[in-house]
């Protein structure tokens, strides 16, 4: 089947960075590739407590009922979900960041490529991002640090082209940091997920070609999940996918998997569906405290430094 139409409005779910320059590329390299390490950036000031609890003040939403225990579509469904979203949101926007490991597989220019493993670190303010490849390319890191390096990441990649060019710093929204990644790294994560699907959760409550069904599945380890399947009839550029499912951890009441199915040709049924893209967050640490050398380039235990 041809590419589907996936060119404008797409889900910015975790993306992240795989960040491997073309060879053909190489040659236009600029000085940039190798230049100077910053010295490491001070540690962020963690905010007042006090202060928080003065910009939340105000009634506090009611418990939400636990997730149906069997079968719920229709509009209930779809109101329930909206409220289950609005309160994921407001937990990820209490927690500083996390680690994860994070397994994804992305169609791009209509091929879809291998299963990737990364161990990433994210931290919400000022948002910074940190990640490193476990499988294929084992050893590839990438960094973004918000109003660091000109906003631009900083990578290496894991195999021989390192001892060419044992880093590179690229603009991330650009062709050659995209070139194997579906979004940039600036919407990278949970909170950035969390803060989309609550848009398309407003969007579905109106929308009569927008069908929810939430239920629960067990997956082959015999965990429980949470589940929401997303089905639209109608392409519009507000829907991105034809086809979604969510799984949601019970423990977390988060997101943590999501499988998104690109729209099919104009000649072909909703069921002729292809994987668009699939992400994964596992082995979850949401209390953590990151120090400065965390998303630093001069972490020794990073691979940045030149060889």
């Amino acid at each position: 089947m041809a590419a589907n139409r996936t060119a404008v409005g797409r889900l910015p779910i975790v993306a992240v960075i795989g960040a491997v320059i073309p060879i053909s590329l190489i040659s236009a390299a600029g000085w940039w590739f190798t230049a100077p390490l910053e010295s490491p950036a001070p540690a962020a000031a963690r905010p007042d407590e006090s202060s928080a609890d003065a910009t939340t003040a105000g009634p506090r939403p009611a418990p939400l009922a636990e997730w149906p225990a069997g079968r719920l579509d229709g509009r209930e469904a779809k109101r329930y979900l909206l409220a289950f979203m609005e309160q994921a949101v407001r937990r990820l926007d209490r927690v500083d960041g996390y680690t994860a490991v994070l397994t994804r597989q992305e169609r791009i220019g209509g091929e879809l490529g291998p299963e990737q493993r990364l161990r990433i670190k994210i931290q919400h303010e000022p948002f910074a991002v940190f990640l490193r490849f476990e499988a294929p390319n084992a050893g590839k890191e990438v960094l973004f640090h918000e109003g660091r390096f000109e906003d631009h990441l900083l990578a290496h990649n894991g195999d021989w082209t390192r001892r060419l060019i044992p880093r590179f710093k690229l603009d991330p929204h650009g062709p050659i940091a995209l070139a194997d990644n579906r979004h940039p790294i600036t919407e990278a994560g949970l909170a950035h997920l969390s803060r989309k699907l609550l848009q398309y959760r407003k969007l579905d409550l109106d929308d009569p070609h927008a069908e929810t069904i939430l239920d629960r599945s067990t997956d082959e380890d015999g965990r429980l999940w949470y589940r929401s399947v997303h089905t639209h009839s109608t392409y519009t550029d507000e829907r991105p996918f034809a086809y979604v499912e969510i799984r949601y951890c019970p423990d977390l009441l988060l997101p943590l998997q999501i499988e998104s199915y690109d729209w099919p040709e104009p000649c072909c049924d909703l069921e002729d569906v292809e994987l668009a893209e699939r992400y994964h967050y596992s082995d979850i640490d949401l209390d953590v405290s990151f120090s400065a050398l965390d998303f630093d380039p001069t972490n020794p235990e990073y691979g940045f430094q030149r060889y």
